[in-house]
């Protein structure tokens, strides 16, 4: 009786796991460059949360990338993440 109570809770935990995976999209990163208040789309993140935040080097200099809520959106300042592999 212990053995199957121990089975039951084991594939339970890994069935409540699974419905709370979320799938990973790539979404356009877009920086805010000084001097400009345009958004450009300068790189490819993921909008799921990761450990790394998602950056682009541009023209020599590091700058955080973030995206919109809609496309057509003036504003991007969603956080971005990368995920490394």
């Amino acid at each position: 009786m212990p053995a199957a109570t121990i089975l039951l809770a084991v594939g339970g935990s890994f069935a409540s796991h699974a419905s709370e995976k979320k799938t990973t999209i790539n979404v356009p990163g877009y920086v805010i460059l000084p001097g400009d208040p345009i958004c450009r789309n300068l790189t490819t993140c993921q909008n799921i949360t990761a450990t790394v935040l998602c950056t682009v080097i541009y023209q020599g200099n590091s700058y955080m990338a973030f995206s919109k809520q809609a496309p057509s959106d003036m504003v991007c300042d969603m956080f971005t993440w990368r995920l490394i592999p």
